[in-house]
């Protein structure tokens, strides 16, 4: 195999990891790198439509990826759900129930002891939602930490523990668990701060409510 077809074979998989990023920031910057190889890997071979086609999707990329990265910051704002029956909070876990059950597959709010719940807004859309219930003094369980699939760059959750826990230690919570049996999820909680609770046992983790 000649080391060209390396090339192409790269920038294909390059395209394709693209797709797959919930950030507009990873997908551009992911698909331009592609573009790029597929235009060298056109120019090489002297395929013109190949290179045409492709410097045009890496002009694109990177006018899009200036656009994104010089607009203005993102404003972040949490709003607690006092209650658990307000309409737009049904209709919001309905409509998400599909996405919500890969992650969360035993979460049922009407069997929750005195939740917290408190929606993450972004630019003032609701984007998503945490809910947790009393474990133990001074421990709270993550029953629920959904973000819709286009905003899940972390920043949600980062804005989330920054500002919520001085909150909750005011109130005499010392720290989070979380469950998990999904490999994306348990990640997500490693970067997250959470590290495995051995008492707990297997699935379980568990972070300091102040600080990672």
């Amino acid at each position: 195999m000649h080391w060209t077809e390396f090339l192409g074979y790269a920038a294909s998989a390059l395209v394709a990891l693209s797709l797959t990023m919930g950030s507009l920031v990873k997908l551009r910057v992911i698909n331009l790198v592609g573009a790029v190889l597929f235009a060298a890997y056109g120019a090489l071979l002297g395929v013109w439509p190949v290179l045409l086609v492709n410097a045009f999707i890496a002009v694109v990329n990177v006018v899009y990826l200036v656009q994104l990265l010089n607009r203005r910051p993102d404003y972040f704002q949490l709003m607690p759900m006092r209650d658990r029956d307000n309409p737009f909070l049904r209709r919001f876990l309905e409509f998400h129930a599909l996405d919500v059950r890969r992650f969360f597959p035993g979460f049922d709010l009407d069997h929750l002891q005195n939740p917290t719940i408190v929606f993450i807004l972004r630019n003032m859309v609701p984007v998503g939602v945490l809910v947790c219930s009393p474990d133990s003094p001074g421990t709270l369980r993550i029953d629920l930490d959904y973000v819709l699939p286009p905003w899940r760059d972390l920043r949600c959750a980062r804005y989330f523990y920054r500002e919520w826990g001085p909150v909750l230690a005011d109130n005499g919570f010392r720290r989070f668990v979380a469950h998990t049996e999904a490999g994306l999820h348990r990640n997500y909680l490693r970067r997250m701060g959470y590290r495995p609770d051995g008492e707990r046992g297997e699935g379980w983790y568990a972070r300091p409510v102040l600080g990672a």
